[in-house]
């Protein structure tokens, strides 16, 4: 199946598989973005802003190291069991 292209920050944060990617990064799923920003390089903003919010929740003010941690985790969760 086709992946639709995406043209907003929200598109990418409500993708399971883009936010998989973002917060555990393997080869295949590196290869499989880098093609998307090939065939679709209009996106590449988009796709910025979407992978800097989830690979810097760290960053933020609002929340503790361990409050991240959780956040992660239930996120994970939450796709996986998405799966099932």
């Amino acid at each position: 199946m086709k992946r639709p292209i995406y043209t907003e920050v929200d598109d990418f944060l409500l993708d399971d598989d883009f936010i998989r990617y973002a917060m555990d990064a393997t080869s295949d799923k590196e290869s499989h973005w880098s093609s998307y920003l090939t065939a679709s390089p209009q996106v590449r903003r988009a796709y910025l802003k979407a992978y800097h919010i989830l690979t810097h929740l760290h960053d933020c003010d609002l929340l503790t190291p361990n409050e991240v941690a959780r956040l992660k985790q239930r996120v994970m969760h939450t796709i996986r069991m998405s799966y099932n």
